[in-house]
């Protein structure tokens, strides 16, 4: 390298530290748009053909399906989406769906298939909203916004305890999962109030270390865990302590395969994996499916390592190459919807998931 061209033209400490934190700022704010409803919808061009979609994917959600609840946990009136269970014998299955950080209960009810395929087989989802559209996931940072101090752990739990009383759900059947935030909080609650689930997912997140060490619910869940190789805001190989993104300090967080492992261990899975490659473009663009079997009742626990993708949920494209620039790719191998309710599924009967 020739220093006496190239050092003229790297700027001065400060400098280069206001540059990331402008990129991770538009990052962040990039990543609002794409989860956000209305006119970025069409900067974005969310699904509208199968041409985009995977491979005999459902159509995604319509929040007009849903009906709004209010509920009072602690003195504050929260809302949720539900979609009740029609034809139903005997007490529902219960999904409870997590929107993502700057996001709401419609936008994540619009982002995936679980909604059309709840009503294709007989079981309640619930899409509760966070304040402020964040989640207290137990962080104490996010990116994009205030970290919440909510009492989400409670919330979450009354909710579920009045979708059983009210609308015979199945408290031995339910079931959590969400992008990002939504993930990150689907795995404080399992850690604190583990026992009401049956099995859960995270998808696009990743598990704190400080979380790791503070897990108290040790009742053993079926897992999976969704993430993109090139995710630049939950990083597939982790962080480490003392990284600062958007002007905060972020926790340190555990990489895409040990958050994975953390549960499937908790599940008491055999160590020993299957793995199978599910579509793809080429060497790089492709989905790799790791299976953990021998987990406690039966069941398996299962990773999906989407080889290329950044911060995105598995199922549809991002067309425009601004926002594929800061957040990564899409992909299409396969539908978010479909993957997780089919292993949701699977833990009921104690099978395998196809």
């Amino acid at each position: 390298m020739d220093h006496k061209v190239s050092r003229p033209q790297t700027p001065p400490p400060s400098t280069a530290r206001k540059s990331r934190g402008l990129l991770t700022t538009f990052a962040v704010f990039a990543l609002g748009l794409m989860l956000a409803d209305g006119a970025s919808a069409r900067l974005f061009e969310r699904r509208n053909n199968t041409a985009d979609a995977a491979p005999g994917a459902p159509a995604y959600g319509d929040p007009s399906s849903a009906q709004t609840r209010t509920i009072n946990v602690g003195g504050t009136q929260r809302t949720y989406l539900i979609q009740t269970a029609s034809g139903s014998n005997g007490p529902a299955p219960i999904v409870v769906m997590l929107h993502g950080g700057t996001q709401t209960p419609e936008d994540v009810w619009k982002e995936t298939s679980m909604p059309t395929i709840a009503q294709q087989n007989g079981f309640i989802v619930v899409a509760p909203a966070g304040l402020n559209k964040h989640w207290n996931d137990g962080r104490g940072s996010v990116l994009g916004g205030k970290a919440s101090t909510a009492d989400d752990v409670g919330f979450l739990r009354a909710v579920i305890q009045q979708v059983v009383q009210q609308d015979h759900g199945n408290p031995n059947a339910v079931f959590m999962f969400g992008p990002s935030n939504g993930g990150a909080m689907t795995q404080h609650f399992a850690c604190q109030s583990g026992d009401v689930l049956h099995a859960a997912a995270n998808l696009i997140s990743n598990l704190p270390v400080d979380e790791q060490g503070d897990c108290k619910s040790s009742k053993p869940l079926p897992w999976m865990s969704i993430n993109g190789t090139s995710d630049p805001l939950f990083p597939f190989l982790g962080q480490g302590s003392g990284v600062v993104k958007n002007g905060e300090q972020q926790p340190a967080l555990l990489s895409a395969e040990q958050t994975f492992s953390f549960w499937a261990n908790r599940a008491h899975c055999s160590n020993q994996t299957t793995d199978q490659r599910i579509g793809g473009s080429d060497s790089q663009h492709f989905t790799e499916r790791r299976v953990r079997s021998g987990c406690a009742g039966g069941t398996q626990s299962i990773e999906y390592i989407v080889h290329g993708a950044g911060h995105t949920m598995p199922g549809r494209p991002i067309k425009s190459l601004l926002i594929r620039h800061y957040i990564g790719d899409g992909s299409t191998d396969v539908d978010t919807g479909t993957v997780v309710w089919d292993f949701f599924r699977s833990t009921m009967n104690g099978g395998a998931s196809q």
